[in-house]
Parts: C-alpha cells; sequence; structure tokens
C-alpha cells in the first residue's frame, strides 16, 4: 500500500513539474500578435514658422497609410513597425513612402509612437473607434524651403 501511495505521489509530482514547465514555456509566445493597420489620410495641418495654424492650410491633404506592427515580446515595450503612406496634394500624388522602418518610442495605454530619423514622428491611438494615426514632421529649414515649419497628416483606420 505504501509503494502505490508513494508511486501516486510522484505521478502526481511529475504532472504538477510538467504542467509548471509547459505553461513557462508557453510564456515566451508573444504578448501580442502582429498589428496590420490600414486607412486613409483625412487632412493636415499646418504650423507656420511662427508657431500658428495655418487657416486654410498650406494644401489639401489625402492619400492612404499601411502601419505594420511587428509581435509584441515584452509588455508595455512598442514592437518594431513599418509604415507605407502614399500623400496626394490637392487630388495630385505627391509622395510615397515605402515599407519604411519606424524607431519605436513608447507604448502608453494603446498609444503607439514611432521616429523616423530625425523629424518625423507617427502615432496611432488604438483607444479610438476606428484607430486614428498621425504623421507629424518637423522641418529643419528655418522656413527657406516653405511658409510652414511643421505639419501634421492625420488618419482613421478602416479596420
Amino acid at each position: 500500500m505504501k509503494n502505490r501511495k508513494n508511486i501516486l505521489t510522484y505521478i502526481v509530482a511529475a504532472f504538477s513539474i510538467l504542467g509548471i514547465s509547459a505553461s513557462s514555456s508557453l510564456g515566451t509566445r508573444p504578448l501580442q500578435p502582429p498589428q496590420n493597420y490600414t486607412g486613409s489620410l483625412t487632412h493636415g495641418e499646418f504650423v507656420s514658422c511662427e508657431g500658428q495654424v495655418l487657416d486654410p492650410p498650406a494644401y489639401s491633404v489625402d492619400g492612404t497609410w499601411v502601419l505594420n506592427i511587428d509581435a509584441m515580446t515584452q509588455p508595455q515595450v512598442p514592437p518594431p513597425a513599418h509604415l507605407t503612406i502614399v500623400v496626394f496634394r490637392n487630388g495630385s500624388f505627391y509622395f510615397v513612402l515605402r515599407h519604411i522602418e519606424l524607431t519605436p518610442v513608447s507604448l502608453q495605454d494603446g498609444i503607439y509612437t514611432y521616429m523616423w530619423e530625425t523629424q518625423a514622428t507617427a502615432t496611432l491611438d488604438t483607444n479610438t473607434t476606428p484607430a486614428t494615426f498621425a504623421w507629424h514632421v518637423e522641418f529643419f529649414d528655418n522656413c527657406t524651403l516653405r511658409s510652414y515649419g511643421s505639419l501634421t497628416y492625420f488618419g482613421l483606420a478602416n479596420n
């Protein structure tokens, strides 16, 4: 009887160890799978070199954007992301950025912030339905090339 009790104890212990090791190996899975957001640009806001919002804006903006966010592997640490953005200015093709690599900056309360080079910031707010997107650019040419010092393109996600 003692041997059966000992064997049963060993079996329970073995299953417990297997269960614990299996659940800890599951912990290496991504916290969040890759995310893909697509949407349209709705408008642009332009700020003059003196810091005033231009009304009317420098030009009308529309276009599309696709933001691919990699799988999250650490809580509240923004994963890398890639952006494709196509911009139309006053109804005509203006420029395209294809699959640019964004540098993660922050993830706070469902708001992802990324940088591209030194002058552009991409922000995705997943708290709204649909999610909102902003592409903000600071120009460092002291307004020698344009009448505004910064611009922000705003957009809404389709999904």
